[in-house]
């Protein structure tokens, strides 16, 4: 290419110098210069863009793991008190991002999504131990602490830039179709989609795991309650779509007891203790 162009800025020097005179020919010479100096000036410029861009990337993926690596660490002291709260995160990470997937969400929703799965109890933390392994019936002062935590947990993670659009997800993650949920009541549609999806990821997750206050039901029993709360508990597309993948799961799957399951920070590298390295707790409502 840059031969070519030689060729014909010396045959229009020479046609200059033939018709106008020499100083036509040096200013023919002296213009394709300075366009040839200007487009590689051009290509640097771009180079330097992409590696710039790439630089920026980088460093928002390494701040990204970072905070996600901060927050693992609290779900995981959470889950060393109640031997429950890590393994709950876990498996409303991984049905959240797949129930994203059946929904055709893009791949940076799906990841988000995972994310915000796995932090959305994180307004838990610094909530006694007493009240995360309490059984039997809660008091008035322990529900309103369990009611005020995906208010905290948006405020711990809305600190954060880039958690600024899961921090709401995590706000709205038990608001219901039917208005009766908390902390806001909103209803259908006032739900953004992502947080639907979240409520049942974390719902159905919460049945299927032994919890302090309850043994874990059966997958068929879980199974049953999504369909009973599908249009007033649930929204009705995400339960669906939730019943399809269920549909074609192995049974570790539904019973959120497979490999898949591992404490491990999403998008990141660091794996973190799974149920094995954590005390065990006695099996005993949903966070």
């Amino acid at each position: 290419m840059a031969a070519a162009t030689n060729v014909l800025t010396a045959g229009l020097a020479v046609l200059a110098l033939l018709l106008y005179g020499p100083v036509a020919a040096i200013v023919v010479v002296a213009g394709a210069i300075l366009s040839q100096v200007m487009v590689h000036l051009s290509k640097d410029r771009v180079i330097e863009n992409r590696e710039l861009k790439a630089r920026v990337a980088s460093l928002e993926e390494s701040l990204d793991v970072a905070n996600l690596t901060f927050g693992a660490m609290m779900i995981e002291d959470l889950g060393r008190k109640d031997g429950y709260t890590h393994l709950h995160a876990a498996a409303t990470a991984t049905y959240a991002a797949d129930i994203a997937r059946e929904l055709d969400f893009d791949v940076t929703a799906v990841k988000r999504l995972r994310m915000a799965g796995f932090l959305h109890n994180i307004g838990m933390f610094g909530a006694p131990t007493e009240l995360l392994v309490a059984t039997g019936t809660l008091n008035s002062i322990a529900k309103a602490r369990i009611y005020e935590h995906p208010v905290l947990g948006e405020k711990a993670l809305s600190s954060v830039p880039e958690f600024a659009e899961i921090a709401k997800w995590v706000r709205w993650h038990h608001e219901r179709p039917d208005g009766r949920g908390y902390p806001d009541r909103l209803r259908a549609a006032w739900i953004p989609l992502e947080a639907r999806v979240l409520a049942v990821a974390q719902a159905y997750a919460a049945m299927v795991l032994d919890q302090p206050r309850r043994p874990g039901l059966d997958p068929a029993a879980a199974r049953r309650e999504l369909n009973a709360g599908a249009g007033s508990r649930f929204d009705e597309v995400v339960v669906r779509a939730f019943l399809r993948i269920l549909d074609t799961e192995s049974e570790g799957y539904r019973s959120a007891d497979d490999g898949r399951f591992g404490f491990n920070v999403p998008g990141g590298d660091r794996n973190l203790p799974g149920s094995r390295d954590l005390p065990d707790t006695p099996a005993g409502t949903s966070r």
